[in-house]
């Protein structure tokens, strides 16, 4: 089956099929939008008060994320962030979910590598940004949806990624229960989120979420034992996990809040000695559980 819009989206509410002239579901009337080649469930206000501040907060955000990624030594980091989704794709990805997708950075590559990818977000600003930044490309959908009612029938993904976004999320295990639900069995799970068994994260973290409008309690960090006893709890098995980022996500992936690699000559060369750096810190034991980020590898057991 041709895997476009038309054929495998479905209501978020009610998992009904989509009357896509009147713009609604045909069995519980939820109305739905398409406007510029983004299929949209967001605009029609019933939405959780989180959900609505996300929206609220990445619109104001667009443009930022934009600069956030548009330097030499930020594409760096970018880079290598992307690669331990795609080191860990099966042989044949098939379709591919990309939950939280953002303005796309992740799912530019992803469309090398899949014969159809779906980029969702909550926020449709982002995916304009994302949209307008891949261009038309035919096997990439733009959906905006919440990440815990996602708009698709069971068992239709062979990969889904959370690159950074579950944290964003209002219920993170409702949209890990969700990516259980619409993957294949056998299907694989990636994700990457903020590392809370990090001290050197933990303080700064603590002292931006007050301070700052753009972040909040509710941007969260995971302990990992926890977490991965969340993943396990949503129906998967964890295959593989590795802490990663220590120096160069604060300073070449949050440019905009930490202004450091622009005033330092060669920056994009500093950048990928940053990576090396964090690479070898990943495998020292006691030194890696204090990286930024940890990413996981699980998948959907066949039975």
């Amino acid at each position: 089956m041709d895997q476009n819009a038309n054929t495998i989206l479905r209501c978020p509410e009610c998992k009904g099929e989509l009357d896509w002239d009147a713009h609604q579901c045909s069995s519980c009337s939820k109305v739905f939008s398409t406007d510029g080649g983004i299929v949209d469930f967001t605009a029609n206000g019933d939405l959780e008060e989180q959900h609505q501040a996300e929206i609220d907060l990445h619109e104001e955000l667009s443009g930022e994320y934009d600069k956030r990624y548009s330097t030499d030594f930020s594409e760096v980091y970018s880079r290598y962030w992307n690669q331990q989704f795609l080191e860990h794709l099966p042989a044949d990805p098939g379709t591919i979910l990309d939950c939280g997708c953002g303005d796309g950075d992740l799912a530019r590559e992803l469309c090398l590598k899949g014969r159809h990818v779906f980029g969702m977000d909550i926020s449709k600003a982002m995916l304009v940004q994302g949209k307008a930044r891949l261009g038309d490309i035919e096997k990439m959908e733009w959906i905006a949806c919440p990440g815990e009612t996602m708009p698709f029938p069971s068992g239709v993904f062979d990969v889904v990624c959370f690159r950074g976004s579950l944290h964003h999320m209002a219920n993170e295990r409702a949209a890990l229960a969700e990516a259980c639900r619409v993957l294949k069995p056998g299907g694989t799970l990636l994700l990457s989120e903020p590392n809370d068994d990090s001290i050197l994260l933990r303080l700064p973290r603590g002292i931006v979420n007050r301070r700052m409008a753009r972040f909040g309690n509710d941007h969260k960090a995971f302990r990992s034992k926890p977490w991965l006893q969340t993943i396990e709890a949503a129906g998967f098995r964890i295959n593989a996990t590795k802490y990663f980022s220590f120096l160069s996500q604060p300073l070449c992936g949050m440019s905009d809040l930490l202004p450091i690699m622009k005033w330092i000559p060669a920056a994009e060369s500093v950048a990928r000695g940053l990576v090396a750096f964090d690479e070898v810190c990943s495998k020292i034991p006691l030194v890696r559980s204090q990286s930024f980020d940890l990413f996981v590898a699980a998948s959907k057991p066949d039975s």
